[in-house]
């Protein structure tokens, strides 16, 4: 019998954009030696992050009401890994590759852009995460091993280092409370609602309360803290003073992978599978309850990362990263 090849050249390519991408979602993870030491109860962790050596500042952010005429949706990405929603409708993409954030209407048209790798108050380098809350906007600047609260209009309000090794991600609780998955240490950081008073939360391991390379993590309405801990392929559900209450298995996730969080206001969760191609909505006990591999229109995922819901429509917008894409899915009724 003769068996059909593809061609080669769509193999080439295939693994050219998968060489290309791995190097930054890798860089969401933990780099190969730990950084400071834990931040002691008290301090703010406001050391000056080192700044990359570019020449120029990194420009302010520069946002329209209404989207740029001409540009094609999800115009300029390269690498994206995180979104966000705000209240008026707009996403708001960490443009990893680029090292800035992009920001959209919900068709996907450009309404402006936040900072760049060069130097300054908005210089940012390969971000991981974003989070938004009201006017907050917060940023886990992971190659300058930071967290940064702005307003969205782009007045600075509060940073910390805390000790932080390539923080991945961060979440503000109902409470005031943030919390960072501090990737680079194996731990999490929880600290009041301006960054000050930094605690440990965690240590490296497998055990319950024990992380390996911790990546995304939202906190629900009640209170608990979800976390995907990566390399232990599973997400850790703690309640709000960081006891461990649940680990669920995530088969799709391990060392060289990638997953981000959503939550609903059930508080299901909806997790990426970034190595399997795939999104999954998950009931409130754990259990897979369903797996898209393909958007509303059937184009396949291709490296999911960061996902964002709009509670309003029961849409999802997921970050094709494979793509430089942002695309969706209904979830509502479907679940």
């Amino acid at each position: 019998m003769t068996m059909s090849m593809p061609p080669a050249g769509r193999i080439l390519r295939g693994a050219a954009l998968l060489l290309a991408l791995l190097p930054l979602m890798t860089a969401c993870g933990k780099k190969e030696t730990a950084g400071g030491p834990a931040p002691a109860a008290g301090t703010s962790g406001a050391a000056a992050a080192p700044e990359p050596t570019a020449a120029q500042a990194a420009p302010a952010p520069s946002i329209r009401e209404t989207a740029e005429a001409g540009k094609q949706p999800w115009d300029g990405l390269k690498t994206p890994s995180d979104i966000a929603l705000d209240d008026k409708g707009r996403l708001w993409v960490a443009d990893q590759g680029n090292s800035m954030i992009r920001v959209y209407d919900a068709a996907g048209a450009p309404l402006g852009s936040w900072g760049s790798r060069g130097s300054g108050q908005y210089g940012l380098q390969e971000l991981c995460g974003l989070a938004i809350k009201g006017d907050n906007l917060y940023i886990a600047d992971t190659y300058r091993t930071g967290v940064e609260i702005f307003s969205l209009s782009g007045q600075f309000k509060a940073k910390s280092t805390a000790g932080l090794f390539n923080p991945h991600d961060v979440a503000p609780a109902p409470d005031g409370k943030v919390w960072i998955s501090d990737s680079g240490n194996n731990r999490l950081v929880v600290s009041d609602a301006d960054l000050s008073n930094p605690r440990p939360v965690g240590r490296p391991g497998a055990g319950p309360g024990e992380f390996a390379n911790p990546g995304s993590l939202v906190v629900g309405p009640s209170g608990k803290v979800y976390v995907a801990d990566i390399d232990n392929k599973r997400i850790q559900v703690l309640d709000g003073e960081g006891n461990p209450k649940a680990q669920w298995k995530v088969a799709g996730w391990g060392p060289n992978g990638d997953g981000y969080l959503e939550l609903d206001a059930d508080e299901t969760l909806f997790a990426s599978d970034t190595n399997g191609n795939a999104v999954v909505h998950l009931d409130r006990s754990g259990r897979e309850a369903h797996r898209w591999t393909a958007d509303d229109g059937g184009e396949k995922f291709s490296l999911p990362r960061g996902i964002a819901l709009d509670r309003r429509s029961g849409t999802l917008y997921v970050v094709n990263s494979g793509k430089n894409a942002v695309t969706t899915l209904k979830v509502s009724g479907k679940k």
